[in-house]
């Protein structure tokens, strides 16, 4: 019994793997309240180090969901999203701003040039420019009944010259998925097509994926292998080569925790870990993001998860300060976590959490 609840007390300190080595090495010969003391003594001081790296930001300018995020260098940048009430769709609801906060100097939030009113994008950051891929926007106004249509339009902002340019559209609309870009291609998976309250009978959830490398001209979406998976909510990630798709909503099953995994190197699709948890909900609108070497998930029930190092298992390294799904997670620095927006049984979160990732030792 004692075995396991040091066990328990140690995945909350899983950085400091030394601590189960040493215990599992020496568990004849050291005692139980020992090591215990230890445990919570070197715990204390790293939740300590941990505090003293945390930034207070500003809250998001807009109360938002299903929007886009990304960091350039030291700017979090926000653009679109759902502003109205859970699955009420407007022209009014939906957000058209950019908006920039300087992390160097966290003070106040800067409005952009804007673009189309959008949710369910995703958007990337690349060497000095932010790409917004896809999303729906509301045809209705608020009275009116709802008339849905997803976009397949593409458009990158030049940080430099603060400007909006046309990039090739996706080959089908496309809303409610993820993209990644990794090694100067953006991976977009998931998701699905709406037509409009007209042609309500045609919205299709997608059985493609599509990659746009960065470096070729022109630029040109071409076709992934076909995923294993019909799916949309889901949160897209890159590590090591591999390209995670997260969750999401299956268009047979509902809600999962189930992962998918393609491998660029071999080109094949496999089966990951599932995220942890009794319920396919705590898979439903997730966001993840590798930062120093690890991949990231945050959860609905407020969990942040690791994927262990041998990638066989998400382990839960805490509770994050605020619960939020359809929120976004971004990476800042090779060392943290910022997690905005999004939304939870008390409505709309407009706080921002930043969170240390565990030092590698």
């Amino acid at each position: 019994m004692c075995r396991l609840d040091l066990a328990d007390l140690t995945s909350r300190y899983r950085s400091l793997s030394v601590i189960r080595q040493y215990y599992y090495s020496m568990a004849n010969r050291v005692s139980f309240s020992a090591l215990l003391t230890l445990v919570l003594t070197l715990g204390f001081f790293a939740e300590l180090s941990a505090e003293s790296r945390t930034m207070t930001l500003p809250e998001i300018p807009e109360p938002v969901t299903s929007f886009g995020a990304a960091v350039e260098g030291e700017t979090l940048y926000i653009y679109g999203g759902h502003m109205g009430a859970a699955h009420s769709y407007s022209i009014e609801d939906q957000s058209s701003s950019l908006f920039a906060l300087p992390l160097n100097n966290p003070t106040e939030w800067q409005e952009l040039p804007n673009g189309p009113r959008l949710q369910g994008l995703a958007m990337v950051a690349h060497n000095g420019s932010l790409y917004r891929l896809g999303g729906f926007a509301a045809q209705n106004e608020e009275t009116e009944a709802q008339d849905l249509v997803s976009t397949a339009e593409c458009a990158r902002f030049d940080l430099k010259s603060k400007t909006w340019e046309p990039l090739p559209a996706l080959p089908e609309p496309r809303s409610s998925f993820d993209a990644v870009v990794h090694k100067n291609t953006i991976y977009v998976i998931g998701g699905w097509a709406m037509y409009g309250k007209d042609r309500t009978d045609e919205n299709r959830w997608h059985e493609t994926a599509w990659q746009l490398d960065l470096d070729q001209q022109p630029l040109e979406w071409k076709a992934m292998p076909t995923p294993p998976f019909q799916k949309r909510a889901l949160s897209v990630a890159a590590l090591n080569d591999k390209i995670y798709a997260i969750g999401g909503m299956k268009s047979k099953g509902g809600p999962t925790r189930e992962v998918d995994i393609f491998d660029l190197e071999t080109q094949t699709w496999s089966k990951g870990p599932e995220l942890p948890g009794e319920k396919g909900i705590e898979g439903f609108g997730t966001s993840a993001f590798a930062v120093a070497g690890d991949l990231y998930c945050s959860t609905i029930s407020g969990a942040l998860n690791q994927l262990s190092p041998d990638g066989s298992e998400w382990i839960k390294i805490q509770e994050v300060p605020h619960k939020r799904f359809f929120h976004r997670m971004v990476p800042y620095q090779d060392n943290s976590l910022l997690l905005m927006g999004g939304a939870s049984e008390d409505g709309k979160v407009l706080v921002i959490d930043h969170i240390p990732v565990p030092e590698k030792k």
